[in-house]
């Protein structure tokens, strides 16, 4: 998601709104499906209603403040104590009392348990009975018979104690007394606290009370709506949580400045794709529409590199990528043309001896090439197809360099400078090693004698080895990458290899740059062809933004 080397933190609240603008079908996908699921599996559920009592723990004991006996629940926590009256009404003997009293037949203790609970409320002396049933008068005639069937056995499990007690005394003194032994102290103070047991047994309460009946279940299952609201914000979470991994796991490059960056080269220019009938015709936007957007571009391109050149002087230049279509070819061809226009005699050559495409562009297929002028089969002038190129008026006339009018009748004709296309000829045996061979050297050094420029159109830089063959041969070095095609591994590899390459590095193009996010904000000031007025009749000049 951040190019290498950045800092995360360094990311903006714009680029996490990008990454989500850029993959909102992620994100619609999952608003869309977790939600539906969620409903669709809603109405499937069977419908199940809930309904709860709630009982009141008493700690305050009647018998124990009368008789004067300490009860020992008072020593025990609030929460502890409620705890475990919730965790005494979970046991089997309760469940079947409560099957029993509700006359089910349909269910076990273990099944009514199983679709019950018992809940101590925090910070409270309260408890819930909850029951939850297909029926919604069930659950409710459930939930209080659960309650009062607990406060009734938990009452029993009082009395019983006292009753086991009172025995216990009661067996001791008649022990006693078959003895004979009524006058000792033991048989008083026996006899005392068999009275005083009778009292507590006669006084006894219930700690527990039902404070509150179900009068009416609530409706549980299913819950649409709910569930479908639940579903769009589970949705929204888990599509933007997939848009940040996928982007992060896309190593594809979006932004120009991070291609530069990660190449460790200055940005010469960023050019748009070409329009489909250009694509589609083998066209060059600087020859059918030199006024237009795309053609501006080159020319931004154009007077970059000569800047970029000024003190390197280079004269062959080398266009590579990293990869196959990137766009190199159609970058070299429009960068010849519009150099060509500025008044700078140039000469391209198809070095791309794995996949040649120049002889397309200008309409030279099946004419002699380099390879059969490296073979001695043709020479140089003949294998070099002349295309005019019309000269940008603009143009000073010390850039002209001895150009002249091409029709030679005055100042006001069209001026016309010559393209030098070298195509690359048959396709030989083995075309790295031909690239790196003394006669390619040979003709690169003859068209550097003749051209201001000689741009060379070579294959994939991380495909074959042909491109750092020929960086020995030429004097500078450009690299073209398309955005969304290179990826970061890939910029990282092309890097490595264009340190140890002998060649000076000029810069980095970057193709596709309409799919850049912000591209196109700063629009091209161009002039377009004048039109005629319709009263004069005369050409008028119109500049456009």
């Amino acid at each position: 998601m951040y190019p290498e080397g950045a800092a995360a933190e360094g990311a903006s609240l714009r680029d996490h709104l990008r990454v989500v603008l850029r993959r909102k079908w992620i994100i619609l996908l999952a608003l869309v499906t977790v939600p539906t699921v969620a409903v669709i599996l809603s109405m499937r559920q069977e419908a199940l209603y809930q309904a709860t009592s709630q009982v009141l723990l008493n700690r305050q004991n009647l018998s124990g403040i009368l008789s004067g006996v300490t009860d020992p629940n008072t020593y025990y926590q609030p929460e502890r104590l409620a705890q475990t009256q919730a965790e005494l009404a979970r046991v089997p003997e309760v469940g079947e009392r409560v099957v029993t009293a509700a006359g089910l037949t349909d269910r076990t203790s273990a099944g009514f348990l199983g679709s019950s609970s018992v809940v101590a409320e925090p910070d409270s002396d309260l408890i819930d009975f909850t029951v939850i049933d297909t029926d919604r008068a069930t659950a409710a005639r459930l939930a209080n018979i659960y309650a009062s069937v607990f406060t009734q056995y938990r009452s029993e499990l009082d009395g019983k104690a006292i009753a086991l007690a009172r025995q216990g005394v009661s067996e001791r003194i008649a022990q006693l007394e078959a003895q004979g032994d009524t006058s000792s102290v033991v048989y008083r103070n026996l006899v005392e606290k068999e009275q005083q047991l009778q009292t507590i047994e006669a006084l006894q309460t219930s700690t527990l009370s039902v404070v509150r009946e179900a009068s009416r279940a609530s409706q549980i299952q299913p819950r649409p709506f709910r569930n479908g609201v639940f579903g769009i914000l589970l949705g929204l979470a888990i599509g933007i949580v997939l848009a940040f991994v996928w982007e992060t796991l896309d190593t594809r490059v979006r932004k120009a400045e991070e291609v530069a960056e990660q190449l460790g080269l200055p940005l010469l220019a960023r050019l748009p794709q070409p329009r489909r009938g250009l694509r589609n015709k083998n066209r060059l936007a600087t020859v059918d529409d030199p006024n237009g957007a795309a053609a501006e571009a080159f020319r931004m391109l154009r007077t970059n590199l000569e800047f970029t050149n000024i003190d390197r002087a280079a004269k062959t230049i080398m266009i590579t990528s990293a990869v196959e279509s990137e766009g190199k070819s159609t970058t070299i061809a429009n960068l010849a043309v519009t150099l060509a226009r500025g008044g700078r005699r140039v000469a391209i050559v198809d070095l791309d001896l794995r996949r040649p495409y120049l002889d397309r562009f200008f309409g030279l297929q099946g004419a002699p090439g380099l390879t059969q002028v490296a073979l001695g089969h043709v020479e140089l002038d003949q294998a070099l197809a002349r295309i005019p190129i019309t000269v940008d008026r603009r143009t000073t006339d010390s850039e002209l360099n001895g150009y002249r009018n091409g029709n030679g009748n005055g100042s006001d004709a069209p001026l016309e400078a010559i393209l030098e296309v070298l195509p690359s000829g048959p396709i030989p045996p083995d075309p790295g090693e031909f690239s790196g061979s003394h006669a390619v050297e040979g003709i690169l050094k003859e068209l550097s004698q003749r051209a201001d420029f000689v741009l060379v159109d070579a294959p994939p830089i991380l495909h074959v080895g042909d491109a750092m063959a020929l960086s020995a041969h030429v004097d500078g070095l450009i690299v073209v990458g398309r955005l969304k095609v290179v990826r970061r591994p890939m910029l990282a590899e092309l890097r490595r290899l264009l340190a140890v390459a002998p060649a000076t590095k000029l810069g980095v193009v970057v193709t596709g740059a309409q799919g850049e996010e912000g591209y196109g904000y700063g629009s091209y000031y161009y002039a377009r062809a004048p039109k005629r007025s319709k009263l004069t009749g005369r050409r008028k000049k119109e500049v456009v933004t």
